[in-house]
């Protein structure tokens, strides 16, 4: 299911009407997580907690770099986050960088190149100014938490369970890369709904159930990139550059931590 918003509807501001589990959660965000009331395409109504309209902007169709690597969903998402932090790269910039550092495949078919692991991924990030760390998670409660708190994150799921295609289910393993940017609740209990995030091989601002979210990532290993820093906004809205678009020119090595995603 999609989630596109039928109305553009206001911040939600009366923490008093939420369970009270929920408002003391949201109390507690970083003052720049947004949050609001809104409802699914099936009607139910969702708290999305997250800059998910701004985010939303920072994704697209993976492929357009000006190496034929169609492999490229963990560099894309890398973009994606670099730019969640007001650093203005392309897809093409972090694949040539990746490239040049010998953090993605350069071999094979062009869907197999540009696959990266997390671990490519944190040194990716790193390099352009935002440091990262690999975390493994036991819930959506853990995801829900570093979102909830400003965090960038990149997720390794399998494609197959989150587009609900066998062809691409692959004994299930993580083998694509997306970025989630928002997280749904329900506002009567705070229970998660799902997750919204941006898929550059699908759409922008998917939203994905918590099932089938449990079942994509959380059955594929759990694992995920997370920035160390969190997101703030400067007087009009707009994230503050933390670092150059041009990162550092000595060569990097990275040590693989999983297999290279690629759908």
């Amino acid at each position: 299911m999609d989630y596109e918003s039928e109305s553009s509807p206001e911040p939600f501001d009366e923490l008093r009407e939420l369970p009270s589990d929920l408002a003391d959660s949201l109390a507690e965000l970083v003052p720049d997580v947004p949050y609001r009331l809104d409802t699914l395409p099936d009607g139910r109504e969702i708290v999305i907690i997250g800059d998910v309209e701004t985010f939303a902007d920072h994704t697209h169709r993976q492929g357009d770099n000006p190496f034929g690597f169609l492999g490229t969903c963990g560099l894309c998402s890398c973009e994606g986050v670099l730019r969640q932090f007001g650093i203005e790269v392309t897809e093409a910039d972090v694949v040539a960088h990746a490239i040049a550092r010998g953090l993605c495949e350069t071999k094979g078919p062009a869907e197999m190149r540009g696959g990266t692991t997390p671990s490519d991924q944190c040194r990716i990030l790193a390099d352009f100014g935002v440091p990262a760390h690999v975390e493994t998670a036991d819930s959506l409660e853990d995801l829900a938490e570093r979102l909830e708190h400003g965090h960038g994150v990149v997720i390794a799921a399998n494609a197959g369970v989150l587009w609900d295609d066998a062809d691409y289910w692959e004994g299930g393993r993580a083998n694509h890369a997306v970025v989630p940017i928002g997280v749904a609740r329900n506002p009567d209990t705070g229970e998660i709904r799902g997750m919204i995030v941006n898929d550059s091989s699908q759409e922008a601002a998917r939203f994905v159930d918590a099932t089938t979210m449990a079942e994509a990532w959380l059955a594929a290993g759990g694992r995920c990139v997370v920035t160390d820093l969190v997101h703030t906004l400067t007087a009009d809205g707009t994230a503050p550059p933390v670092a150059s678009a041009t990162p550092p020119t000595t060569s990097t090595t990275t040590t693989d931590a999983g297999e290279r995603t690629q759908p």
